[in-house]
C-alpha cells in the first residue's frame, strides 16, 4: 500500500538536534500522538504508533510498522521545532498538563517537497476518541524536513496569515454572512493582515543572536517590536469580531470558531516573539558591557 507521507518521510535525511529536554517536553514527547492523512482518511497513532482512530488497518499498520525508528525521529523533529519555532506548549502548558501531557499532531498539509503544516490539538486522554471532535486547538507551526527555516520561522508563519485568512473569506460565504458588520469586519482584518505582511517584508531580519554585532541586535529589536505592534493591532481587531460573533445568531456562532483558531495563531506567533525572541535579543544587549 502506498502511503504518500511515509515514503517522503523515509527521504529523511536529518538527525534531531542533541539538546536536553526539561522534564515537561520529555513528558510531552512522551504523550505526543500524530495524525497523518491515508488516501482521504486521517489516522491517528498512539504514542507506541499503534492505530487508534478511526479504525483498525492492516496494510497501513505494516507501512507504519515498518518506518517505527523514523517516525520517532519524525516525533522528535515536531518536538524541536515547537521549541525552537513556537511558544505553543509553553502558553499552553496549563491545558497539556491537565489532559496528561496529550498533544496530537496532525500533517495538515504539504507545502513543497520538504515541508508540512502542523496542527496541535489536546484533549482528555479517554475522551479522545468517544469526543473526537471535542479537541482543544492549541495552535499550527510547520516542519521542514530539510534542515533550519529562515528568520526564526518567522517567514513561515506570517506570511501564511494570508491564506488562513482567505479561508476564512470563503467560510463566511459558505455560511452566507452578508450582514454589514460581518463585511465591514472582514475589509478591516483585510486590510490588518495585508498591512502586517508588508511590514513584515519590510523589517524582517535574519541574525544571530548568539554572534551578531549589538549594533546589528539593536536595529533588529527594533525592527521586530514594529513587527509585534501591527501583530497586536491585527489580534485587537480579531478579538472584537470574535466577541460580536458570539453574541450573533447562530450561524455568526459558529463562525466564530474560525475566528477563534485566527486569533489564536495570531497571539502564538506573539507569543514566541514575546517570549523566545525579543527577549533573547534583549538578555544578550543587556548583559553585553558597553
Amino acid at each position: 500500500m502506498k502511503i504518500e507521507i511515509l515514503e517522503n518521510f523515509d527521504l529523511l535525511e536529518r538527525e534531531p538536534e542533541k539538546f536536553r529536554l526539561d522534564p515537561f517536553q520529555e513528558n510531552v514527547l512522551f504523550n505526543l500522538y500524530l495524525e497523518i492523512p491515508v488516501r482521504s482518511s486521517l489516522y491517528m497513532l498512539s504514542p507506541s504508533l499503534s492505530i487508534i482512530y478511526p479504525e483498525q488497518n492492516m496494510e497501513v499498520e505494516d507501512e507504519v510498522e515498518k518506518r517505527e525508528e523514523t517516525l520517532n525521529r519524525i516525533k522528535r523533529l515536531i518536538l524541536e521545532t515547537l521549541i525552537k519555532y513556537t511558544a505553543i506548549i509553553e502558553a499552553n502548558s496549563y491545558f497539556i498538563e491537565q489532559n496528561d501531557f496529550l498533544l496530537l499532531c496532525r500533517f495538515a498539509e504539504q507545502i513543497g517537497t520538504w515541508g508540512y503544516r502542523l496542527k496541535f490539538y489536546t484533549h482528555n486522554v479517554r475522551e479522545i476518541i468517544p469526543n473526537y471532535d471535542d479537541k482543544l486547538y492549541v495552535g499550527h507551526d510547520f516542519l521542514s524536513l530539510s534542515g533550519e527555516r529562515d528568520y526564526f520561522g518567522l517567514n513561515d508563519s506570517i506570511p501564511y496569515l494570508d491564506k488562513e485568512f482567505e479561508h476564512i473569506r470563503d467560510k463566511a460565504e459558505e455560511f452566507n454572512l452578508s450582514s454589514p458588520f460581518v463585511r465591514n469586519y472582514l475589509v478591516e482584518m483585510g486590510e490588518l493582515v495585508g498591512e502586517t505582511l508588508l511590514v513584515w517584508e519590510n523589517k524582517k531580519t535574519e541574525v544571530n543572536i548568539d554572534k551578531t554585532s549589538i549594533r546589528r541586535l539593536s536595529k533588529a529589536i527594533l525592527n521586530f517590536t514594529e513587527v509585534k505592534h501591527i501583530l497586536v493591532e491585527l489580534h485587537d481587531e480579531i478579538r472584537e469580531f470574535e466577541y460580536r460573533l458570539r453574541k450573533g445568531d447562530e450561524g455568526e456562532n459558529h463562525f466564530s470558531r474560525y475566528i477563534t483558531k485566527f486569533r489564536k495563531d495570531v497571539v502564538n506567533i506573539l507569543h514566541f516573539v514575546n517570549m523566545k525572541l525579543l527577549s533573547r535579543i534583549q538578555f544578550r544587549i543587556n548583559s553585553t558591557p558597553e
